[in-house]
C-alpha cells in the first residue's frame, strides 16, 4: 500500500495549513497529512507556511518573534487563522493518534511538537521530518520516533547519518526518483516518499514503482489510487 501525504492539507479548497485544509484532506481519505510547525516567541507550536508572517500595519517578522495572540491577529479570516498543534490534536479524541507528519522548522520547534505528544500520551506515533539538525535532536530525546529524512542528493546518506538519525523513510523528489532507485533504497532498508507529485498519470507511475507513500497538493486524485479501507494510518505509524 502507498501512503497518501496530503501537502498542508486540501489546498486545493481551503489555504494551507489551516484547520478547514486539514479536516478537507482527511475526509478525501489522506492517511497523512504534513503540517509546517513552528515555534511562536512565548513557546506554542503553531502551524504557518512560511518563517515570515505580517501583523496588521507592521512589516513580515520571523513567526519565532512573534507572540501567539499577534500570530492570531495576523489573519482577518477566522478560517485562515493561524492554528496550534494543540487545536489540531483536538480534533481527535484522547490516545488517537492523529495522522500528521510534522515537518518542523527548526529542532526547538520539533521538542516543543514532541513534549506535547507526549503529554497526550503519544510518544513515537507521529512521524516527523525536517532537517537532519532537527532530526537528530527528536532522535537524542527517543530512539522510538519514526523520522522521514529528506535525501535530494545521490546515492544514500552517509553512514554516520543514517546510524544517527535510523530514519524510517528517505523522502526523495519526484525528479529524482526511477525504479533503480527506489530499489536500492529498499535493499538498505529503508521506505521511500516521494514529494510533490500532482499530476494523476505521474502518480500512478510511481505507485506502480512501488513508493510506500507519495506527497501531493491534489489530495483527491491521489486517494482514488491508494485508499485502502483495509489499513489505517494510526496501525502504519504505530509501528513504523
Amino acid at each position: 500500500m502507498t501512503l497518501s501525504i496530503a501537502l498542508s492539507g486540501d489546498t486545493a479548497h481551503s489555504p494551507g495549513n489551516t484547520l478547514p485544509a486539514l479536516r478537507s484532506a482527511w475526509r478525501a481519505g489522506a492517511d497523512l497529512v504534513k503540517v509546517d510547525v513552528h515555534l511562536s516567541s512565548d513557546g506554542y507550536p503553531v502551524l504557518v507556511d512560511d518563517r515570515v508572517a505580517a501583523t496588521p500595519g507592521a512589516p513580515p517578522r520571523p513567526v519565532t518573534d512573534l507572540t501567539l495572540a499577534e500570530l492570531a491577529a495576523a489573519r482577518d479570516d477566522v478560517e485562515r487563522r493561524v492554528p496550534t498543534l494543540m487545536e489540531v490534536l483536538g480534533e481527535f479524541r484522547p490516545g488517537i493518534a492523529p495522522p500528521l507528519l510534522i515537518d518542523a522548522a527548526a529542532p526547538e520547534a520539533a521538542l516543543a511538537a514532541d513534549a506535547l505528544l507526549r503529554e497526550r500520551g503519544l510518544a513515537d506515533r507521529v512521524l516527523f521530518t525536517g532537517s537532519v539538525e532537527t532530526l537528530g535532536a527528536l532522535r537524542s530525546r527517543s530512539s522510538e520516533t519514526p523520522l522521514l529524512l529528506a535525501w535530494d542528493q545521490p546515492g544514500l546518506p552517509p553512514e554516520d547519518v543514517a546510524r544517527a538519525l535510523h530514519p524510517t523513510y528517505l523522502g526523495v523528489r519526484n525528479t529524482l526518483l526511477n525504479r533503480e532507485r527506489i530499489g536500492e533504497i529498499h535493499r538498505f532498508g529503508y521506505r521511500v516518499a516521494v514529494w510533490n507529485v500532482n499530476e494523476f498519470p505521474e502518480m500512478a507511475r510511481y505507485v506502480g514503482m512501488g513508493v510506500d507513500a507519495l506527497a501531493t497538493e491534489r489530495i483527491e486524485d491521489l486517494t482514488s489510487l491508494t485508499k485502502d479501507t483495509g489499513k489505517g494510518v494510526h496501525h502504519t505509524a504505530e509501528s513504523a
